[in-house]
């Protein structure tokens, strides 16, 4: 194979390809390094890896070590600076290169990137979690519901012998109010564990979001929060169960105008999905392009301290808040084999992105 063969394979390798001399002097950087570690070949090769990154860093370790021993190394779970400063997960493999008298005389790094895998391994904990907690929250719904339904009935005979005397009637109707909140909580433990058979058909999501923001107007003007539409007019119909994916926007859109008490603007985006792991996705029937919607609000955000435990079920940042509402939209996505992720950023806002199966 020719030079020029090899730097085309280097080329169009999506992992990143790191190469040092003896010195750990750059010799190579292909551009899936540039894209990872955002730096540039012309900016890197040439200059030591200690003049690049921090010399603790894991990938300068590895490489000085396969100099020392002739011997790779491997690291599953190591991190390396961004050009921005942030770090990037990554997993690192490292080789000996020998030069005509077979001795070592450079290394090579193969770095990929593992952040969206570890976002998948989460997702599937989540999903795991999630389904553990339902099947609590199904027999505790079951056990609880049959005295709630002994109570409720005791008390409106207790109301029709009283009759219309005014002293209990304020008692008996803060009884009922508060039992039939009870039930409206149990329903909403029943939705997030029991079966759902879903009848999904192809749908317009601009129609979905419509009827979102409809049935969501009442709660977002007297916030003076305007909705804002960023539609893509050509993403084809998605696959999906109509009630069940108008009750999850509408609890994401309920919660991002809740998160602006003093107005802002919510905005729906709608595109083909880019994502490398969710552009498409096979659900067992061959690959299906996804949708990506988002629903981004202007509120103070989340702190990062909470965004692990967001889909946890009865977790809430709210003061009246059940801390159900995100596990039966994660419930719900899951559902149509798509995904849900959450990125926020304090004092800015939040961006919640559903991706969702493309009809065709």
């Amino acid at each position: 194979m020719s030079r020029l063969d090899y730097e085309a394979l280097l080329a169009g390798l999506p992992d990143a390809v790191v190469s040092v001399d003896g010195g750990l002097r750059i010799i190579l950087w292909n551009p899936a390094a540039e894209a990872l570690l955002g730096r540039s070949a012309r900016r890197t090769v040439g200059r030591t890896l200690k003049e690049v990154f921090p010399p603790d860093t894991s990938l300068i370790r590895h490489l000085t070590e396969t100099l020392a021993t002739g011997e790779s190394r491997s690291e599953s779970e190591a991190v390396v600076e961004g050009a921005d400063g942030r770090p990037v997960h990554v997993s690192i493999v490292t080789a000996p290169m020998a030069g005509a008298g077979g001795a070592v005389t450079s290394a090579l790094a193969v770095v990929r990137d593992v952040t969206r895998l570890r976002q998948l391994e989460a997702e599937m904990r989540r999903g795991q979690t999630l389904a553990a907690a339902g099947q609590i929250a199904m027999g505790l719904a079951h056990e609880i519901r049959n005295p709630l339904g002994a109570i409720r009935g005791a008390v409106q005979l207790l109301k029709r012998e009283l009759g219309d005397e005014a002293r209990w009637g304020e008692y008996i109707e803060v009884l009922l109010k508060e039992v039939d909140r009870v039930n409206r909580i149990i329903e909403m433990l029943l939705d997030l564990g029991r079966p759902v058979t879903l009848r999904p058909v192809p749908l317009n999501i601009h129609q979905v979001l419509e009827r979102v923001a409809l049935l969501s107007e009442g709660l977002a003007a007297p916030r003076g929060v305007q909705i804002v539409r960023r539609y893509d007019p050509s993403l084809p119909p998605i696959l999906a169960d109509e009630d069940r994916i108008v009750q999850g926007f509408h609890n994401l859109v309920r919660n991002a105008i809740e998160a602006m008490p003093r107005g802002g603007r919510l905005v729906l985006v709608t595109r083909l999905s880019m994502d490398p792991l969710f552009a498409k996705v096979d659900l067992g029937q061959g690959l299906k392009s996804m949708a990506l919607v988002q629903v981004m609000d202007e509120g103070e955000g989340i702190p990062e301290a909470t965004r692990p435990r967001l889909f946890t079920p009865f977790f809430t940042t709210k003061n009246d808040g059940l801390g159900l509402g995100l596990a039966l939209c994660h419930r719900i996505v899951e559902e149509h084999r798509g995904a849900i992720h959450i990125d926020s950023e304090t004092g800015k806002g939040t961006v919640v992105s559903c991706f969702l199966p493309i009809a065709k």
